[in-house]
């Protein structure tokens, strides 16, 4: 009984110690504080000297995700060295819409790491009709989106694409964004032809039976 009693007050006394070592003591301080993906200033929700395991790495990443250009942060401790690395992923600018330069989700960005290279107009009327243009224009193929202009997304779901196609602007009407990968290939073939060498206007809504004007 009495040899329990002494194990018993060994743990406490051990779980005690690890406590105050963790949360009170020098020991297990931050060292260094680490931020990886982004060239931008950010504030610091981390500070030297504080002790580690004070420090809620959901809580702190939740801060920096507040930010308009983060779009998640993730935040990890290193117990050995005392260091914390808090890794940002930036959210990526797809288009303009009401001056403002947007993500595909339609989230607004004001600051940017660096001036952000031309990004193609939306035309909507609503914000909610603005994230589906910007997720539409996301997953267009690069080819497409450098010579992307305008798009407009009509109250119908249709949406009508302008282009500059070297020093012709074409416009296109697309439809609704369905069969995407077959109006690409589509679009792709018909301005590879000669003949269409002076179209300004394709149709591609009935992609199956293409239209150039």
């Amino acid at each position: 009984m009495k040899k329990r009693r002494l194990i018993a007050i060994a743990v406490v006394l051990i779980l005690a110690g690890s406590s105050y070592a963790l949360g009170w003591s020098t020991l297990f301080t931050v060292s260094a504080v680490e931020i990886q993906g982004t060239s931008l200033q950010l504030p610091n929700f981390v500070n030297i000297g504080e002790k580690l395991a004070r420090i809620e790495p959901r809580l702190v990443a939740g801060k920096y995700e507040k930010i308009d250009f983060v779009e998640s942060a993730k935040v990890s401790r290193d117990w050995r060295t005392g260091k914390v690395t808090i890794q940002i992923t930036s959210r990526i600018p797809v288009a303009v819409f009401n001056g403002q330069i947007i993500d595909m989700s339609g989230k607004a960005i004001t600051t940017q790491p660096s001036a952000p290279k031309p990004l193609p107009t939306i035309q909507a009327a609503t914000a909610r009709e603005a994230a589906a243009g910007a997720k539409f224009i996301s997953k267009l193929p690069e080819e497409l989106k450098v010579v992307l202009l305008t798009v407009k997304v009509n109250p119908s779901g249709s949406y009508e694409l302008e282009i500059n196609y070297g020093q012709r602007l074409i416009q296109i009407r697309w439809g609704t964004p369905t069969e995407n990968t077959l109006k690409v290939a589509v679009y792709k073939a018909l301005l590879e032809r000669a003949e269409n060498s002076k179209v300004v206007r394709i149709d591609l809504s009935a992609p199956h039976a293409p239209i150039v004007e």
